[in-house]
Order: C-alpha cells, then structure tokens, then sequence
C-alpha cells in the first residue's frame, strides 16, 4: 500500500469499524484505504448533523483557545482564511470580531470561494482527519500563503508509545470511529510536512495544533 501523504510504502496496522488502518513507514501517517471512504452526499450528510453553532459555549471557548494562541505566535496576520470552514463558519465568525479579515472555504459548502489571492494565515480545524489525499491539500495550502504566510491546522494526533501507535490506546480510539476520518497525524508526520515544504514549527502541543511557518 501506498502512503497518501508521503508516497512511501505502508503496512498494515489493524482494522476495526469494517475498515482497514494501514501506517506510512516514513511520515507515520496513520491512513483508511480509498475502498472505505464513504460517498460524497453521504459525506455531506454526515457534516450537516455536526452540532457548530455560536449558541454552543464549549465549541465556541475551544475556537477561543486556539484564537488567543494564534495572536501570540502569528504577529502581523491581516488576511486568513478558514479552510474547511463547513456549513456554519463560527471560526470566521470568531476571527472577524478579533480583526481579522477573513473568508471561509468548504469544498461541501462554500466551494465558490475566491482563493485567488494568497494569505497571511490559513487556519484547518477538525479538516485534516478528512483529507483523502492530504499531500495533494497540503501542497495546495501551502500554495496559497504569503511569504513567510502561517499555516494553523487543529487535529487530534493519535495515541503513541516511544514514537510508535499505542495499538491499545487507538483500537480504544473514539476519534478513528468517525466513518469520514481518514487520516491520522502524529509529531513524526508534522515534522515530515515541514520539512517537505518548508515551513517551521512555531507551536506543537502534541496533542491537537500546530502552527506552521513558510519560509520562503
């Protein structure tokens, strides 16, 4: 099997949920094979039943979270888009009233969007885990920061022991069971994304975000 990210060779790590896991011996991406993925209208369906609302106070108070560590490591932003955004943009909601000029992209839901000019900051929340060919999406967001533009990306990372999956730990896994998560990251394939396309770690909390610097 052939790592979506990376394009080196995997091997196969476990199955549940009637599907299959398979981990990158390069990038240590974690990856569900293309003959699990679930229709695109059933995709959809799936997002539209996503409780994202500013009425949710905790959903609401996690955005604010990252939000407040973006100001402090992301000096100087003024444009930002919300990639993955889906049905009801709260991040750009949240963004806006914090002085940011922002627009949101969902290829579900706001697939119109101009992405013609590049940005300061991309933020991903809760989008990575979606990618079917996350090399192809990286390269593409890459593509579209400014010089020295920051990349943001929210997503749980798998569990691990001494560098390697807690096969314990992530057969027990909630965040696998979700039939439109499909890839996986740890601190190892974060690290292989930035070197690959040269950007800098400005803020790892090894558990769910990342900042990203490009350097050229």
């Amino acid at each position: 099997m052939t790592c979506s990210l990376c394009r080196s060779k995997a091997l196969f790590l476990v199955a549940g949920e009637k599907r299959q896991y398979w981990r990158c011996s390069r990038c240590g991406l974690i990856f569900v094979p293309q003959k699990y993925f679930i229709a695109n209208d059933e995709e959809r369906e799936h997002y539209l039943k996503h409780e994202n609302s500013l009425e949710n106070t905790g959903y609401v108070e996690m955005f604010q979270e990252k939000i407040d560590i973006l100001k402090k490591v992301c000096p100087g932003v003024r444009t930002v888009l919300d990639y993955g955004c889906g049905y009801a943009p709260v991040l750009q909601t949240l963004l806006t009233r914090a002085g940011y000029s922002v627009a949101g992209y969902d290829p579900f839901f706001f697939p119109e969007t101009d992405l013609s000019s590049a940005f300061d900051l991309i933020v991903s929340t809760e989008t990575f885990e979606h990618f079917k060919e996350p090399g192809k999406e990286i390269a593409r967001l890459v593509s579209l920061l400014s010089p020295k533009g920051h990349l943001a990306v929210m997503t749980r990372f798998y569990p691990e022991e001494n560098r390697l999956p807690d096969l314990d730990k992530f057969g027990k896994w909630y965040y696998k069971r979700d039939p439109t998560h499909i890839s996986f990251y740890c601190r190892d394939t974060f690290d292989w994304i930035a070197r690959t396309f040269q950007l800098q770690t400005l803020f790892n909390n090894d558990k769910d975000f990342i900042v990203l610097k490009k350097q050229s």
